[in-house]
C-alpha cells in the first residue's frame, strides 16, 4: 500500500476574491522566479495532476535529504496554488492543537463540537475561538499550535509528497501570503 503526504501553507484571514487572486499570483511568481516550480508539461490525472512540478531549484527550499533525487521521479510530486477558500485537513494525521500560550491540549469542546464549528467556519466564514482549560486564554482556532489540525482559508500553497520544506522557505511563503497563516501537514 502506498501512502501520500502534503504540506499546505494557507492564509486564514478573509480577503476579497480579487485580493486572493493577486496574492496567489504573487506567490506563484515568487516560486517560478526562484526556479522552485515550473509548469507541469507531463500532466496526467493519475500520475502528475498538479499544474506545477518541482523546478531546477526545488532542492534549495527543502531540508537536506538522501531521497531528493527519488522524489523528483515520484508520482504526484507537484505543487497546487489555490485561490478558492477551502478546508485543509490532516486526514490520518488529525490531532487537536495545543494552546499557543501554555501548550496545554485543546479543550474537550474542540473535539466534541468539531463538525459544528468546522461547518460554521467553512460555510459561514466564522472562525471559532476556544478557551484554554489551563491558562483560560481564548484564541481563534487558527492560532493554536499544531500542524495536524484542520484550517480554513485562501489562498493556499500545497506541496505534494515533497521532502520537508525548510523553515526559511516556509517563513517566506507565509510572508508572501500575508496576514495570519497556518500550516497543515496531511497524510493518507
Amino acid at each position: 500500500m502506498v501512502s501520500e503526504h502534503s504540506m499546505t501553507v494557507v492564509r486564514l484571514d478573509e480577503i476579497s476574491a480579487i485580493e486572493r487572486e493577486r496574492t496567489a499570483s504573487a506567490v506563484q511568481s515568487l516560486l517560478v522566479t526562484r526556479g522552485v516550480i515550473v509548469p507541469n508539461d507531463r500532466r496526467d490525472q493519475l500520475w502528475q495532476p498538479s499544474t506545477w512540478k518541482p523546478g531546477p531549484e526545488a532542492a534549495t527550499v527543502v531540508e537536506p535529504t538522501s531521497w531528493f533525487d527519488g522524489f523528483l521521479q515520484t508520482a504526484d510530486n507537484g505543487v497546487d496554488i489555490s485561490v478558492d477558500r477551502d478546508a485543509y485537513h490532516p486526514v490520518e494525521n488529525d490531532e487537536a492543537p495545543r494552546c499557543p500560550r501554555c501548550d496545554a491540549e485543546a479543550p474537550a469542546d474542540y473535539t466534541e463540537s468539531y463538525a459544528e464549528w468546522l461547518e460554521a467556519w467553512m460555510v459561514e466564514g466564522h472562525e471559532p475561538s476556544f478557551s484554554c482549560g489551563s491558562c483560560y486564554r481564548s484564541t481563534p482556532v487558527g492560532d493554536w499550535n499544531g500542524r495536524f489540525s484542520v484550517l480554513v482559508g485562501a489562498p493556499a500553497v500545497t506541496f505534494l509528497n515533497w521532502p520537508p520544506i525548510s523553515h526559511g522557505h516556509l517563513a517566506e511563503l507565509r510572508d508572501a501570503l500575508g496576514g495570519r497563516t497556518g500550516i497543515v501537514s496531511s497524510h493518507w
